[in-house]
């Protein structure tokens, strides 16, 4: 084994030996820089499930009751705040909430054009034309209100769940305004229209559900006034 070994030591490098050792090298580096990219890769992956997990703590709190009035399903309530891209970044409920308020708006825009264009669809004096024409005054106090429950909200927001409760609930009053309003036009128009069509105008109570569980977890205070 000696002069094995002496006779290797003896022998000079050929030109295939090198190359096989710098493949090695090669291959070695390659390895390093891979482990690396993967672990930064699952770094990436584990801070955006952790960023993710708020929208889905949020809506598992829905879906276990946090509500009284209106469930939301988890799934649902998970697809509506994802539907807007800041709340990937939303550090809190009261961020989430904020969001809620704006998708709402934009919903209840969308439904408030639903209605008058079914308004003057209409061919016959009915009670859904009576039906109608209360939602539209139903939504006009819904798209003035939005706005104002947005408002009141980013007031008692930075404090968080030191908010004070007289703080707080004048808020959740506020958006309490926006539920009975919505409520109130489903209830109409699931008497006076076609049933199979009115989950939309509920869509848009669960809406206003949303925002106001977001407020009460937010705030850390719970509003046992509702009336809808």
């Amino acid at each position: 084994m000696q002069t094995i070994a002496k006779t290797m030591a003896a022998r000079p490098l050929t030109s295939i030996t090198l190359a096989a050792m710098l493949l090695l090298v090669s291959l070695g580096i390659a390895k390093v820089a891979g482990d690396d990219s993967k672990n930064t890769g699952s770094n990436k992956g584990n801070d955006m499930a952790r960023v993710g997990d708020l929208v889905v703590e949020v809506c598992k709190n829905m879906s276990d009751g946090f509500l009284k009035q209106i469930h939301f399903d988890e799934e649902p309530c998970i697809s509506v705040l994802r539907s807007d891209n800041r709340s990937a970044m939303a550090k809190d409920q009261g961020d989430l909430a904020i969001i809620a308020f704006d998708i709402l708006e934009h919903r209840s825009k969308e439904i408030a054009s639903k209605i008058d264009s079914l308004l003057h669809g209409l061919t016959v004096h009915n009670w859904t034309e009576r039906a109608l024409q209360f939602c539209v005054a139903d939504y006009a106090t819904v798209l003035h209100t939005i706005p104002l429950c947005r408002n009141m909200f980013l007031d008692v927001k930075p404090l968080g769940r030191k908010a004070g409760y007289e703080d707080a609930i004048v808020a959740l009053e506020c958006v309490d305004r926006l539920g009975v309003a919505t409520r109130d036009c489903s209830l109409r128009m699931i008497n006076n229209w076609d049933y199979n069509q009115v989950e939309v105008f509920f869509d848009v109570t669960r809406h206003v559900s949303l925002a106001w569980g977001l407020i009460e977890m937010a705030t850390d205070t719970l509003d046992d006034h509702s009336t809808w």
